[in-house]
């Protein structure tokens, strides 16, 4: 099966993408984890994606979609794909090559997936990531595997996450529109144990 999981900042993406891969044994093909793998592998891609990145820019779409493509290609049998496409062009051009069959909506109000990333924390040493309220650390703001000190990215204050949820709003939301027959609703304002459930319940129909 192949499908691609949308939904706004904190609502679940890759966890329940992760939980899907497993049940149907296919690849979960995330974006932000092809483009960091892709940049520590010192490819000939990797080295221009680092620059890029280091530079602070955005990876031009090209790029973007030549990396994705050679992953698509290697799992004809299936796969759901996190973090693309997030434009209307973008799910255009993947409709050429590879559409999906159906498309997981996970639905959280702006509110929810603010409080949630809000208390994401990542350990400065080791990259482990932890929330304060979901997921806390043993001791408050020290790492469990390796003692480094926990910190707030930048781009998980609240600031930085009301523009990327404006971004999604403009930019990813006429997908569901685009996709409108193969879309599926999932409410993501519940625990992951009851989410998963609603999409096995979902999928089997």
């Amino acid at each position: 099966m192949k499908l691609l999981i949308i939904g706004p900042q904190a609502s679940g993406k890759g966890t329940q993408a992760d939980l899907i891969a497993k049940r149907l044994n296919i690849p979960h093909l995330s974006s932000g984890d092809m483009l960091r793998e892709e940049k520590r592998s010192g490819s000939e891609l990797g080295k221009k994606i680092a620059s890029i990145i280091d530079k602070g820019e955005l990876v031009p779409d090209e790029l973007i979609w030549h990396m994705i493509n050679h992953h698509l290609k290697q799992h004809p049998e299936g796969w759901i794909l996190d973090g693309f496409p997030r434009r209307l062009d973008q799910a255009k051009l993947l409709d050429r090559h590879e559409p999906p069959e159906k498309v997981l909506l996970l639905e959280v109000p702006d509110a929810v997936g603010i409080e949630r990333i809000a208390g994401r924390r990542i350990c400065e040493t080791c990259g482990k990531d932890y929330h304060i309220k979901y997921k806390p650390s043993k001791e408050d703001g020290v790492c469990d595997a390796d003692g480094g000190r926990l910190i707030q990215r930048t781009d998980d204050y609240p600031e930085a996450v009301a523009k990327r949820l404006a971004d999604y709003h403009k930019q990813t939301e006429p997908l569901i529109h685009h996709y409108e027959r193969k879309v599926v609703r999932i409410d993501g304002n519940k625990g992951i144990e009851e989410v998963w459930k609603d999409i096995q319940r979902r999928l089997s129909n």
